[in-house]
C-alpha cells in the first residue's frame, strides 16, 4: 500500500494537506475523494480506516484538511484558531474545487488515479460541501456518498446571531478537545450573501451524480431526517437512502479509532458496494 502526503497550494496562497492512499499495482484508479466535518480533520477516527480499506479495494483515496479547520503542523491538534474562526463554506467548496482540479490536472496522483472517475464522500457538514460540489462539477463527479450529511448549513440561533451582530463573533466548544472555538462573523455573512446558492436541498435537487445517503436513526448532532430531506430532494436517477437503527453521528466510531464498530461495518460495506456499482466501470 502506498500512502504519500501532500501540500497543495489554494488559490487563497494557503495550504491544503492531504493523503493520497492506493495499491501499489494500481493504475488509473477511480478516486474518492474524502471531506471531513465541522471540527473535523483527515485524521479524525474513521477517516483513515475507510480511505486504507477502500484504496485496498482498488480505489484510489484522497483525504484532506480543509486549510481553515484549525489543524497546523500537529496533524491531531487543532493549534490554527485564528485560521478556525476565518473559515467560510465559500472556503471550504474552493479548497474542496481545488482539490478536484489537482486530480484532474495530475498534482495529485499522476498516473495511478483516472481523473475521470471521481466520487465524493463525505461527513456531517462535509456531506454538504460534498453537495455543493457535486452540483458545481456536474461533469467530473461520477458518484456521491454522505455520511450523516447536514441538510441546512443554516443552524443557528437568535442568539448567536447577535452575539455575531454585537461582538463579531461566536464561540463553540470541541467537546472532545475542551477547546472554544471562535466562528468570526464573516461566516455568518458568507451564508447570508450566498443563501440561495448554498441551499442544499435547491442543490441536491440539481445533481445527476448517483446519490447514497447514509445516516443513523440515534444521531444527535443532525437529526436522521435531514437525511431523509436530501433523499427525497435529489435530482439523481440512481438514489438511495439508508437509515442505520441505532447508530450515531459517527457510527460507533471515537477517536482514535481502536476497532470497528457493527455500524461502521454497515456503513463502510453500503459505500463501497455503492461505488462499485457506479464508479468501478
Amino acid at each position: 500500500m502506498i500512502r504519500s502526503s501532500f501540500a497543495l497550494p489554494n488559490h487563497a496562497g494557503e495550504v491544503i494537506h492531504g493523503d493520497l492512499r492506493h495499491r501499489q499495482d494500481v493504475r488509473q484508479a477511480p478516486v474518492v475523494v474524502i471531506l471531513h466535518g465541522f471540527k473535523g480533520f483527515k485524521d479524525w477516527g474513521f477517516f483513515p480506516e475507510i480511505s486504507l480499506r477502500l484504496a485496498e479495494s482498488g480505489y484510489a483515496t484522497v483525504c484532506f484538511n480543509f486549510s481553515r479547520n484549525g489543524i497546523g503542523t500537529d496533524p491531531r491538534k487543532f493549534t490554527e484558531m485564528e485560521k478556525f474562526a476565518e473559515n467560510t463554506i465559500s472556503h471550504e467548496l474552493a479548497d474542496a474545487s481545488r482539490v478536484i482540479e489537482a486530480i484532474q490536472n495530475g498534482e495529485i496522483g499522476g498516473k495511478a488515479v483516472d481523473p475521470e472517475r471521481i466520487g465524493l464522500l463525505g461527513h456531517s457538514r462535509g456531506g454538504g460541501i460534498a453537495i455543493l460540489l457535486a452540483e458545481k462539477l456536474a461533469d467530473d463527479i461520477q458518484c456521491l456518498v454522505t455520511w450523516a450529511s447536514v441538510a441546512s448549513f443554516f443552524r443557528f440561533n437568535d442568539d448567536h446571531i447577535r452575539q455575531w451582530e454585537e461582538r463579531g463573533y461566536i464561540e463553540v466548544e470541541n467537546v472532545r478537545t475542551g477547546q472554544m472555538m471562535r466562528m468570526n462573523k464573516t461566516f455568518w455573512d458568507d451564508l447570508q450573501q450566498h443563501r440561495e446558492e448554498y441551499d442544499l436541498l435547491r442543490a441536491v435537487s440539481n445533481v445527476d451524480a448517483p446519490s447514497l445517503f447514509i445516516h443513523g436513526n440515534a444521531d444527535t448532532t443532525i437529526p436522521h431526517q435531514e437525511s431523509e430531506k436530501l433523499y427525497e430532494a435529489c435530482g439523481a436517477v440512481s438514489k438511495r437512502l439508508e437509515i442505520i437503527e441505532g447508530a450515531n453521528h459517527t457510527f460507533g466510531i471515537q477517536h482514535p479509532m481502536e476497532q470497528a464498530s457493527q455500524h461502521f461495518e454497515i456503513v463502510a460495506d453500503l459505500t463501497e458496494n455503492w461505488l462499485d456499482s457506479y464508479l468501478q466501470i
